[in-house]
């Protein structure tokens, strides 16, 4: 099993752990799921920051993958310089890891075109920019392959109740509903936490039809 070290060390205290506890909650709810990568995953992370999470991403979806590649997007120059910063001596001609300033409402402009196995979105925050946010739903289910999932997680309840609403109407299917228990608090707003809520979802066209496993937040 491969391990992803940073080049440079988290920017803000607590997030160390906070990525850990990603992981854990990651590998469970793939455990749930039974869903494995495939050995040359593609993986595209949405409105990535700093990316702060993409070892995590790496060690979850690629751990044992000589090939594949990661794509990183932010509208923000300064978060994709410090995220090219941070993990850019990853990237190999084998397993490429780039990250781009690019708006995720329109991936489809990019210059290449290809569609990924694992797309991942922390922290969506759809209830800021609804109309944006459909546009990047849309996007995203567009860009997955037919066996692909849409990981996304969430700092409010609310707002993960309105983006898994929003992903339903554009038809495609919850795998996985399930809270973040070792979540942690955030003083800045009241029921904000790290990863609070995480949900799976597929394309109508994949091939597992069991419901979805819905968990109680507790």
């Amino acid at each position: 099993m491969r391990h992803f070290r940073a080049n440079t060390s988290f920017r803000f205290a607590g997030i160390t752990e906070d990525v850990q506890r990603l992981k854990t909650l990651i590998r469970s709810a793939l455990h749930l799921i039974s869903w494995a990568p495939p050995l040359s995953p593609s993986l595209l992370n949405i409105a990535c920051g700093r990316a702060d999470e993409t070892g995590v991403l790496l060690e979850s979806f690629a751990s044992h993958s000589l090939s594949g590649i990661y794509v990183g997007l932010d509208l923000r120059d300064a978060e994709i310089a410090e995220a090219k910063k941070r993990w850019g001596h990853l990237s190999s001609i084998d397993f490429p890891i780039e990250f781009r300033v690019a708006d995720a409402s329109s991936i489809h402009s990019g210059p290449r075109k290809i569609t990924f196995d694992l797309i991942f979105i922390r922290h969506q925050n759809y209830w800021d920019a609804p109309a944006v946010w459909e546009r990047i739903f849309q996007q995203a289910l567009a860009q997955l392959n037919p066996q692909g999932i849409l990981i996304f997680t969430s700092y409010f309840d609310r707002e993960h109740e309105l983006a898994v609403a929003a992903l339903r109407t554009r038809g495609a299917r919850c795998l996985l509903e399930i809270p973040h228990t070792q979540s942690r608090e955030l003083p800045d707003a009241k029921g904000k936490s790290v990863d609070r809520m995480m949900a799976i979802f597929v394309n109508p066209s994949f091939a597992d039809k069991r419901p979805a496993i819905l968990v109680n937040h507790t």
